[in-house]
């Protein structure tokens, strides 16, 4: 199983993420991981950071896809309907699911902007992470999340809810799935976007 959390930039990916990877007993795959490597080598600006990103997914990708099949992946991103490349991300984690004949779980985490850009501004998130919040503003105010158009899709508002309990709902919402047979092995039509 996959189960992919997805939202903007400070909501609480990596937090809950860990959480609900710790829970599960499952191999935590954050994408500052991949970004951070790309990043420190060439820079924020250089175009050519894209390049050693896509070579570095493709060697971790390859990596996750040898894995055992009953081994539970929890993975993050902040991925937008407007971009090329991140509709592509998108592609590659549906690709991954669909090899690995395993189910994904698309989990979107929402919150109100004050509260997002509070979490933004933490400490912990300094050094390559956004933490300006007019920055993200400007990247709510010019496209979306993606929320992809599956049965299997969790949208949740963490505005209120600490790491805990967002992750308690993933949970939930898994152990839901399942009691009524709807978790099912990812096909190639889990790329398409609501």
């Amino acid at each position: 199983m996959i189960i992919h959390l997805n939202g903007w930039p400070g909501v609480g990916k990596k937090t809950i993420g860990q959480i609900v990877a710790s829970r599960l007993g499952a191999r935590f795959v954050h994408n500052h991981l991949l970004h951070d490597v790309a990043i420190a080598c060439h820079g924020l600006t250089d175009p050519a950071r894209w390049t050693l990103y896509e070579q570095l997914r493709r060697a971790a990708y390859a990596a996750l896809r040898a894995r055992p099949r009953d081994e539970v992946f929890v993975m993050t991103n902040a991925l937008c309907t407007n971009s090329d490349r991140e509709r592509g991300a998108w592609n590659h984690v549906v690709d991954l699911a669909v090899d690995r004949k395993v189910p994904l779980i698309p989990i979107v985490l929402e919150a109100a902007f004050a509260e997002n850009a509070r979490r933004l501004q933490d400490s912990q998130r300094t050094g390559r992470k956004m933490t300006d919040p007019r920055l993200l503003q400007e990247f709510m105010a010019a496209d979306t999340i993606q929320k992809p158009d599956m049965t299997e899709l969790l949208v949740l508002d963490v505005t209120r809810l600490l790491p805990d309990e967002a992750a308690e709902t993933i949970l939930q919402h898994i152990s839901a799935l399942t009691a009524e047979g709807k978790l099912r092995t990812a096909t190639p039509t889990a790329s398409r976007l609501r």
